[in-house]
């Protein structure tokens, strides 16, 4: 007895303690709350009245206050309240709660215990209040499915949690990742509210891209955010000058003067600061060049700032300066500048942009090896215009990509055309601008492109700058993902600019292009050594030499003479157009097979005069074609056997039928397979013998075959070199 009294005591204790919690984590819960109330959910009901804290300090039922008293339906009570006070600050809100009964059963079931509904709205007093409902799903002991629905103002945390959200915004949107000062945004945001005229000055730096190479991207990095203190310490942001980075190692200056005098002073203060960056952080000198404009309220600050870039053009190809004020001339330019980005998309369409294609030669035997597209826009009336006048607008727009896609379908069209009507063709490469190279998906779209109208990528070379190969990380990486696509690689303009002979060994380019600065040097001593050892180096690892601007006969025996394996230049060929180009394609298929024919007989030759007996019969077959080239002593062979030879293969066959002995035919079939030898040939010259007997002249002997099979220089056929002779 003692026992279950003991037990029942130890049960209270237990559900009082239970209790106790249960009443700690609700106070908890509902501290500083507007108001709560519990929901059976299960039966729909709210059993009990709950009240709001009017600004008098009263109180009135929540109930009443949209219509209804306790108990009451907890979706009807929902309804009305949307009604009353939701609709009035957003709509949208009302999603939130309708069918909300439903959503919270469904929410426990799924056994989730908690479901939220905030946001902000304005109190009868005018206060703004962020009001957050909570509903706290329990289980009552006889499966009933309650919620303790709570209201709290959430004001304070919010503003906090907001305004936090709002300077990190501005932090990206208005300020400069490395220099974390303004950005070019905030930078314009900051001039239009000063109602004074003033300057615009555009700032660059000498190849920066240089530093980039030499000392690394993070480096680099470092060196922008040294630019800009160093610029910030020069300038007089207390009499309102203000400046702002771009991107990359381009900035922007406002200046509160037009006087010549006052801003070349600030621009020498920012070149010598530069110029100590240069010595204390150990990197190349950092020169930079400045283009100046004018600006005065209610003037376009875009506007003003080309209008600088327009100068700093100018004064980058100055010797003596390192600023340039804009004028007349520029805006002129401008206005050229404007006329062509604007009729791009019309001229695409009306096809003004023509591709003409300049021959590339083999030096020692003259012959065409290939072309280079290149554009020419030739407008209605018949003008031209220069792509060095285009090229360089559509990079800094963007345009490009589109552009450079456009030449390498019509590339591919045309070799397509030219194949359906029965030429010959042969590699046409093509300029990839570097600012294309950034697209990462740009490999995906040129592949596709190549697949879908039918042309190998073999003919479809790409040429890539030198310069965009080795400064960009991001770029040889888009590379290796051409040549990994079946594309072959050119490097062109190769000694252009800052080359570097060891990136020739980390990237996949099967082709060196030779820029015209390096041809022009033949004749001079140290020119020539140059060349001598940049194909030697080229030769070695695997690469095709091909020399731009060729343009005499003393460049061409020099270039012939040092190994350069193609040319390309006004000595051979000018640029021509796609009807003029064909005709020199009209030639390939008589001159493939001069080549093939004069280069056959001289490996022959070679091969047979290492064999010292000399064989009964000989023959040349072109196994790829399944065709005989040459038969030694044919008129004896024919007449012998009675087999006209034309298709290998059935010769064999013919033979084994009626001449080979029984028990020999199987290995003779075998030994003179044609698919067997295509399939087991490696690219490495193979020689054979088989032993057997035959019928000969109405007798049996026993006869040997020597079976050579090789390939030879520039054909893509499997030759097979065979004789026949007595035992």
């Amino acid at each position: 007895m003692s026992d279950d009294i003991e037990n029942s005591e130890k049960i209270i204790s237990s559900l009082k303690q239970a209790l106790q919690q249960e009443v700690q984590y609700r106070n908890a819960l509902i501290s500083n709350a507007i108001t709560f109330f519990d929901v059976n959910l299960s039966k729909d009901i709210i059993p009990n009245d709950f009240y709001y804290k009017r600004a008098d300090g009263k109180y009135f039922s929540a109930l009443e206050m949209v219509g209804l008293k306790a108990p009451c339906k907890f979706s009807l009570y929902i309804k009305r309240y949307v009604e009353t006070v939701i609709i009035k600050e957003d709509e949208k809100k009302c999603l939130d709660f309708k069918n909300l009964r439903k959503k919270l059963l469904q929410f426990y079931k799924a056994g989730k215990k908690e479901y939220s509904i905030q946001f902000w709205t304005e109190l009868e007093t005018g206060r703004k209040l962020f009001a957050l409902h909570r509903f706290l799903l329990t289980q009552s002991e006889d499966g009933d499915i309650n919620a303790l629905c709570i209201l709290k103002d959430e004001s304070e945390s919010q503003l906090k949690l907001e305004n936090a959200y709002q300077k990190e915004l501005e932090q990206y949107a208005y300020f400069d990742p490395i220099t974390k000062g303004y950005n070019y945004i905030k930078f314009k945001d900051k001039l239009k509210t000063y109602n004074r005229p003033g300057s615009i000055i555009a700032l660059d730096i000498h190849s920066f891209k240089i530093i980039n190479t030499v000392s690394g991207i993070l480096k680099g990095d470092q060196v922008i955010k040294s630019i800009w203190d160093a610029m910030v310490n020069a300038l007089d942001f207390d009499k309102n000058d203000i400046a702002g980075h771009i991107n990359a190692d381009q900035f922007i200056i406002y200046v509160p003067t037009f006087s010549e005098k006052v801003l070349v002073r600030k621009l020498k203060n920012i070149s010598l600061a530069f110029s100590i960056i240069s010595t204390e952080m150990e990197v190349p000198l950092i020169q930079p060049y400045f283009g100046i404009s004018k600006w005065q309220p209610g003037k376009k600050i875009e506007l003003a700032y080309s209008e600088a870039v327009a100068a700093k053009t100018n004064a980058q190809n100055q010797q003596n300066l390192n600023y340039a004020f804009f004028d007349e001339e520029d805006t002129i330019r401008l206005i050229r500048e404007k006329s062509i980005v604007d009729s791009f998309d019309e001229s695409l369409a009306k096809k003004e942009f023509k591709i003409w294609y300049q021959p590339k030669y083999n030096p020692v035997t003259r012959k065409l090896v290939g072309a280079e597209a290149l554009v020419r826009w030739i407008k209605p009336d018949g003008s031209m215009i220069s792509p060095a006048d285009f090229i360089p607008l559509f990079e800094k727009n963007g345009m490009i990509r589109q552009f450079d896609e456009y030449i390498f379908r019509n590339v591919c069209w045309q070799l397509n055309e030219w194949l359906c009507s029965g030429k010959d063709i042969c590699p046409i490469s093509i300029n990839l601008s570097r600012v294309s190279l950034y697209f990462e998906n740009i490999v995906n779209v040129y592949k596709s492109i190549s697949d879908d109208i039918g042309i190998d990528k073999s003919y479809l070379p790409i040429e890539i700058t030198e310069t965009a190969a080795i400064t960009n990380s991001q770029i040889q990486a888009i590379a290796d993902k051409f040549y990994t696509a079946g594309f072959k690689l050119h490097m062109d303009d190769f000694g252009a600019g800052y080359s570097s002979l060891a990136s020739l060994n980390t990237m996949h380019f099967d082709t060196l292009k030779l820029d015209k600065s390096l041809i022009d040097f033949i004749g001079n001593f140290g020119g020539d050594r140059l060349l001598e050892h940049t194909i030697l180096l080229a030769k070695e690892l695997g690469m095709h030499v091909t020399a731009e601007g060729v343009e005499n006969e003393r460049q061409v025996a020099f270039l012939r003479n040092i190994g350069c394996d193609s040319i390309q230049g006004y000595y051979f060929s000018k640029p021509l157009p796609a009807e003029q180009f064909e005709k020199l394609l009209g030639k390939l298929k008589t001159q493939k097979k001069e080549d093939d024919f004069d280069h056959l007989n001289e490996y022959v030759s070679k091969f047979k005069s290492a064999v010292l007996r000399p064989p009964l019969y000989s023959f040349i077959v072109n196994l790829t074609e399944n065709t005989f080239v040459e038969i030694n002593g044919s008129n004896d062979w024919c007449n012998e056997t009675k087999i006209d030879a034309k298709k290998f293969d059935a010769a064999v066959n013919l033979l084994a039928q009626n001449y080979i002995s029984p028990e020999y035919k199987d290995a003779y079939r075998n030994f003179m397979s044609r698919q067997r030898m295509l399939e087991e040939f490696n690219g490495v010259p193979d020689t054979r013998i088989f032993t057997y007997t035959r019928k000969f002249r109405n007798e049996t002997k026993p006869m040997g075959i020597m079976n050579h099979v090789f390939k030879i220089e520039d054909s893509d056929c499997i030759w097979m070199y065979f004789t026949v002779s007595m035992v």
